[in-house]
């Protein structure tokens, strides 16, 4: 029992002192990245590859061991993500964002098919192009809250993001049924009621769960508004808000990133603006160092023999990618009139992946696992090459985008802004 106590007191404190070193090595690369004018989260990724493939420092059974992490990260941004959803603004532009994102995303489906269909098979080739519609929405909300981004791209892209997931799921749903009953495991699998059952089922009870725990919070956050210590009691629910999304959307099968979005999305909803500015600030200076940690872990475990292995398929799937999502993206927008600045670098702003590629490539890979291995691991070996390259080249093309479309602000305007909010808190709590 002393043995035991003893190995579990060192494997916490060797998880501790890692985290601290994650943290360390991420907040150094990612300010010194900002110092040459590139994203932070670039040199976050770039801290978690010093620390894992280029010098082994962290494992990947160690880094495992911080996968709830990475988890409360993604869905702390998904949780953003919804809070930017507001009804008020998308009343006008709703049938416009849903177009633009259905048709990026069956552009970019369809054409990683397509392009990777003649050196693959057709089974492989479909569970590509479903997972290439996917979009990471963390690197974009991080660039879009850093620099304070305003205009009618930043309105168009983050929706879109938003409900990227949920078409994404739908897609990838319907494409691995397709895809098992083409490996014949399955003779019923192409019925339409197989195909659909599973990603009606998870989008639904996402939206359930993520509403009703949205409403509580709502309704709670409004209550507390006047509260003399309404940070504390606001950061409260919103922790237990993306815990409790989490949680269930893990238990019962729905989406961990769609579920504290739709929350998110129903907060936004029921409180007012200076409730909003209060929860958007408490967000802002608690998320930061998980943040850090979540980029730094995934560029640690990326690992380039992957990469390697990948070869021709990975390099075809990059480029059906890109050109998917930037005339996806242009062709939806003309289609709804958007303004030229916006047809002209949406898709460049789509291009960032990764955790939910990953997340989709493991389910992938845990399906054909079953039937033929070879084929799970040209999936995950393609989708972890991509990861690599988008992870690196999306947050400087998202800043770049958002920089000529003359909506990022820069470090000045950003500092100017967040002293303003500083001061609507005081004046709120003096008027309390």
């Amino acid at each position: 029992m002393v043995l035991l106590n003893a190995t579990v007191q060192t494997d916490l404190a060797m998880i501790m002192c890692n985290l601290g070193i994650i943290l360390l090595m991420g907040f150094i690369f990612g300010r010194a990245f900002e110092y040459i004018k590139i994203p932070s989260v670039t040199g976050y990724l770039v801290a978690g590859l010093v620390l894992g493939p280029i010098t082994g420092f962290l494992n990947l059974e160690e880094l495992g061991k911080f996968s709830i992490v990475s988890d409360l990260a993604l869905a702390f941004m998904a949780f953003q993500v919804g809070n930017e959803l507001w009804f008020g603004k998308l009343k006008k532009s709703g049938m416009k964002i849903v177009i633009i994102t259905v048709i990026q995303a069956l552009l970019t489906t369809g054409i990683v098919i397509v392009a990777t269909m003649f050196v693959v098979d057709l089974s492989v080739a479909l569970m590509l192009g479903a997972i290439a519609a996917a979009t990471a929405p963390a690197p974009i909300m991080l660039i879009i809250k850093k620099y304070r981004t305003k205009g009618e791209l930043t309105d168009t892209i983050v929706p879109v993001v938003g409900l990227d997931d949920a078409v994404g799921v739908v897609m990838f749903g319907i494409l691995l049924s397709i895809s098992i009953a083409l490996l014949g495991i399955n003779e019923e699998a192409m019925t339409l009621w197989v195909l659909l059952k599973e990603p009606i089922m998870e989008i639904g009870i996402s939206i359930l769960v993520g509403a009703a725990i949205g409403f509580g919070s709502g309704f709670a956050i409004r209550a507390i508004y006047r509260h003399t210590e309404r940070e504390e009691n606001n950061l409260n629910v919103i922790n237990i808000t993306v815990l409790m999304t989490t949680g269930l959307a893990i238990l019962f099968g729905a989406s961990p990133i769609l579920t504290p979005m739709i929350a998110g999305t129903v907060v936004t909803n029921l409180i007012n603006k200076e409730c909003y500015v209060l929860e958007e600030e408490t967000i802002r200076y608690f998320i930061p160092p998980l943040m850090i940690v979540f980029f730094t872990v995934a560029g640690a475990q990326l690992q380039f023999d992957v990469v390697m292995t990948a070869g021709l398929v990975a390099a075809l799937y990059i480029i059906g990618r890109i050109i998917g999502k930037f005339f996806g993206a242009y062709i939806g927008c003309t289609i709804v009139k958007s303004s030229e600045k916006v047809k002209k670098y949406l898709g460049v702003t789509l291009l960032p992946q990764s955790g939910v590629a990953i997340g989709l490539s493991v389910a992938a890979y845990n399906k054909f696992s079953l039937v033929n291995m070879e084929y799970a691991l040209q999936i995950k070996n393609v989708v972890l090459a991509s990861v690599l390259f988008f992870a690196l080249t999306g947050p400087v093309l998202v800043k770049i985008a958002l920089f000529k479309a003359g909506e990022i602000r820069g470090e000045k305007e950003a500092n100017d802004k967040k002293w303003k909010n500083t001061e609507t808190l005081q004046t709120l709590h003096q008027s309390a």
